[in-house]
């Protein structure tokens, strides 16, 4: 996806609407990693997949997944799904054509409303455990000063 032809291919070859498929069937195994090549394709912010998503009813579905709740607890990292879900829908809101049919469609969702202008990437883990720092006193250098190479 880094380029035009590669975001043509995406679309003439019903790319996306094999990954519409997915995030629409909402499946426990895929939905998340189906939402992070979405999101991944929409940030490029190439018009035509932009407006293929927009087209497909992409939004609708991405407003059902942030609507649905405790539903949706049965997919694996459902967190994550649901920040990619609302990535998705602020990329495609800042479509130079579509944008503002998009940006209708969102002042009308209450659920949109709750995240919007919530900071998501707080939620997505980078890997399969978590990191923990626990706090507590800072050793001490040689001079007095605490020893930062520690931390």
């Amino acid at each position: 996806l880094s380029n035009d032809s590669c975001a043509e291919g995406l679309v003439s070859a019903q790319g996306l609407k094999v990954l519409y498929t997915i995030v629409n069937r909402k499946p426990k195994k895929t939905l998340t990693l189906a939402l992070d090549t979405l999101k991944t394709a929409v940030l490029k912010k190439i018009g035509m997949i932009n407006r293929a998503a927009i087209d497909l009813g992409l939004i609708a579905t991405l407003l059902d997944i942030l609507n649905a709740g405790t539903e949706l607890s049965y997919v694996e990292d459902i967190t994550a799904a649901r920040v990619h879900a609302i990535d998705i829908v602020k990329a495609l809101s800042e479509d130079p054509d579509k944008g503002p049919m998009v940006c209708a469609l969102l002042e009308d969702s209450e659920v949109w409303q709750h995240c919007k202008d919530q900071r998501h990437d707080l939620f997505i883990s980078r890997g399969p455990f978590v990191d923990l720092r626990i706090a507590g006193p800072e050793p001490a250098a040689e001079d007095g000063t605490a020893d930062r190479s520690v931390l």
